[in-house]
């Protein structure tokens, strides 16, 4: 299993400078967002993390990143899927389509990410408390069955997880889209950080949430998250390894159900801490 981390996780950077100091961290692989690369001239605005168009030099710049020994093991497609605004959803799935064309031809990855989506119009991974009703399910559903279309004809993967900010906010609704979609192309990203609404995260759940959600969706995993969640009332991420969740189980449950992918850390913005997150989950898997 190699070991990667999300670029999201850094700012905005020319390519070589991203990807080398990635690759200095003693990193294999990344989940690549376009946003990140200065090559794309995209800043994210909240509700779109793809850029409008893509051009030869962002691909030029995405496919750099194996020459610093980086596998891309997904690439990001996240835009808003649940915005109230059927326009913005629609301008979401156009983009998305280009996005995938390039992900499964120039930077050659078929596996995308998605974000399920919110009502907050400011920010696609913020809360609203319409999240939960039918309309925003409904839209969503109708934003993965475009996006699931588009997959089909592009040959690429789609990768959803539950986010408590989001619609899909607990394996059980996680489930349910699949059953409902109906497309072998969607799967999971299974972080079991994101397994928590507000008020849950607490050490004596850890591992009977880990083990209910791998029973639910164990048979779809598309990619492992390493990100870390702490104890609290709140939800509150943290560095891999400075929280609660139980990576031996994590580990176990995957290895269980077969998972032969890339564990991609997330969630640590003090890069400080990065290379006490690595040496941290190496011990883990040699320990498996």
């Amino acid at each position: 299993m190699k070991i990667g981390v999300s670029t999201t996780d850094f700012p905005q950077t020319a390519a070589d400078n991203l990807f080398g100091a990635i690759s200095g961290f003693g990193f294999k692989s990344i989940q690549l967002g376009l946003a990140n690369l200065a090559e794309s001239e995209f800043v994210s605005d909240g509700i779109y993390e793809i850029p409008e168009t893509i051009g030869p030099g962002t691909l030029k710049a995405a496919r750099s990143a194996k020459g610093r020994g980086l596998d891309i093991a997904a690439v990001n497609g996240t835009f808003n899927m649940a915005h109230p605004d059927m326009r913005a959803r629609k301008e979401g799935v156009r983009r998305f389509d280009i996005l995938a064309a390039a992900a499964s031809g120039d930077i050659g990855c078929d596996v995308l990410t998605l974000c399920t989506g919110t009502r907050n119009t400011n920010r696609l991974w913020s809360p609203h408390q319409d999240n939960g009703g039918q309309g925003a399910w409904d839209d969503m559903m109708g934003t993965l069955a475009d996006l699931s279309e588009i997959a089909e004809r592009r040959g690429v993967r789609l990768a959803i997880e539950t986010e408590a900010s989001n619609v899909i906010d607990t394996p059980e609704k996680a489930r349910r889209a699949l059953d409902e979609n109906g497309s072998d192309r969607v799967g999971i990203i299974m972080d079991c950080a994101n397994l928590f609404r507000r008020g849950e995260a607490k050490r004596e759940n850890m591992d009977a949430r880990i083990r209910r959600a791998f029973s639910l969706l164990g048979d779809r995993l598309l990619l492992a998250h390493g990100k870390d969640i702490r104890e609290s009332d709140g939800i509150e991420f943290c560095a891999t390894g400075e929280g609660i969740v139980n990576y031996g189980l994590f580990l176990e449950m995957l290895d269980e159900h077969g998972y032969s992918g890339d564990m991609i850390l997330h969630g640590i913005y003090d890069h400080a801490k990065m290379p006490e997150a690595l040496s941290f989950m190496r011990s883990r898997i040699l320990l498996r």
